[in-house]
């Protein structure tokens, strides 16, 4: 992954990305994106929500997500553009594009520091500065560091990110099989009836898995710089797709083996007591916590990428709010530090609000988990009004119908959501309505 550069457009009309990621850029960035709180946190939250049933909700959650992959993978290889999500609902509904897109920054505000927030409570926890209630304020501090050393890398647009990105990743694929080969000989101490298991609780376990899931939406914003997008796009999808099932599945399996559903380590730092259980000593736990901060970084480094180039095209497109100049680029490497800073911003106050307790990881994975399931949704809608294969439009009615089903688990939390999406309709004054265009901005027609 390369620091991107901006050419302009044939009609010299708004700044474009240059074309810079290859394949295996591409499944490097898309393993960082999708791996990290998912496979950090939510095994154990998971297991304390479903009991021994858990591995059967990260699979259900994969074969679920697996149609609207399909989905997203033809429309990435289609519609290429740093709009990503909202750009293909927009190649459909031209006038939902600016809901989806605010939808997409209310869901970024909340995903990426709980991505920091999980990493920080596995650093709390290793190097003994507390745990639970009374660490929220250390635990945010922490995660506030860790932003903000990703945040100043994205503001330099230093090239050495790229090769970090890959290395990294690499070594997290390795240590990952590795955990999880280490359980493999206590697998016959799981109990699949710990904590009495129903179908209802492998619902809710599911609904809250399902964060782990995400990320592909995040690498379509980056499908504008891919070299050979109609190629590699959909093949990053599908190798990194195979991978995380694999790995999910394997450590939802480690962790049932050496964990009870009871041990209050689930809700923090379950693959600190994995590692632990599986290899012992405290060597090992110090190692995984270097670890961990190595992938948080990697993540969220993967993530501002893609949450930077999505509030570029915002500004691109004249949707924000008037005077941030989103769309504007600085310095030797033309990178949106408009964008990076108010990103900087947003994270602040949610760090702040999970340090005062209002909210907690599992709400923030939860609640973004669920939007952006919402936008895989709306995904598959702009799919059926675009694809005129009458097999391809079964399809896609069969996916949309799990997805509207499945929607029920997320319950009130599909009011912040809707509040989000309708932000930037309202009255003159605020969002696009009031902003300053670009040149070149086009103003969406909003009875489409």
């Amino acid at each position: 992954m390369t620091t991107p550069k901006t050419t302009p457009s044939p009609t010299g009309d708004s700044p474009r990305l240059n074309k810079t990621i290859g394949l295996y850029g591409a499944v490097a960035l898309g393993l960082g994106i999708v791996l990290g709180a998912g496979m950090l946190s939510l095994p154990g939250l998971v297991y304390q929500e479903t009991g021994g049933w858990s591995v059967l909700a990260w699979l259900l959650d994969g074969l679920l997500v697996l149609p609207l992959l399909f989905v997203f993978a033809v429309l990435g290889r289609r519609f290429p553009n740093a709009g990503g999500v909202a750009g293909f609902v927009a190649k459909a509904y031209p006038g939902l594009k600016p809901g989806c897109s605010y939808l997409l920054v209310g869901t970024f505000s909340l995903g990426l520091p709980g991505i920091a927030i999980a990493g920080a409570g596995y650093l709390a926890d290793g190097l003994g500065l507390g745990g639970g209630e009374d660490a929220r304020w250390t635990i945010a501090a922490i995660a506030a560091v860790v932003i903000g050393a990703v945040l100043a890398m994205a503001w330099l647009g230093s090239t050495v990110a790229g090769a970090v990105q890959n290395a990294v990743v690499t070594l997290l694929v390795i240590c990952l099989v590795v955990v999880t080969l280490s359980a493999v000989p206590h697998w016959g101490a799981i109990d699949f009836a710990a904590g009495d298991p129903t179908w209802r609780g492998v619902w809710n376990g599911m609904g809250l898995a399902f964060f782990a899931y995400t990320g592909w939406e995040m690498l379509a914003f980056t499908a504008e710089e891919f070299k050979n997008p109609r190629r590699d796009f959909p093949l990053a999808i599908a190798i990194t797709f195979v991978l995380v099932l694999a790995l999910y599945t394997g450590a939802m399996l480690a962790v049932q083996a050496l964990l009870a559903v009871d041990d209050p380590r689930l809700a923090s730092a379950p693959f600190l007591a994995v590692i632990e259980g599986a290899v012992g000593g405290a060597f090992a736990s110090y190692a995984l916590v270097a670890i961990v901060v190595a992938i948080i970084v990697t993540n969220l480094n993967g993530a501002v990428w893609a949450a930077s180039r999505l509030l570029f095209d915002i500004g691109r497109s004249g949707w924000a709010p008037a005077g941030l100049q989103l769309h504007r680029l600085e310095g030797g490497a033309a990178t949106p530090r408009k964008a990076i800073a108010a990103l900087g911003l947003l994270f602040a106050a949610v760090l702040g609000i999970f340090g005062a307790g209002v909210l907690d990881l599992a709400d923030l994975l939860r609640i973004a988990g669920q939007n952006f399931f919402l936008l895989y949704t709306l995904s598959i809608v702009a799919y059926l009004r675009i694809e005129p294969r009458v097999p391809c439009r079964v399809f896609g009615m069969a996916a949309l119908a799990v997805c509207i089903v499945f929607a029920g688990v997320f319950g009130w939390g599909l009011l912040y959501a809707a509040a989000l999406f309708a932000l930037p309709y309202l009255p003159r004054g605020f969002a696009f309505r009031g902003a300053r265009r670009p040149p070149g901005a086009v103003q969406p027609a909003l009875g489409d």
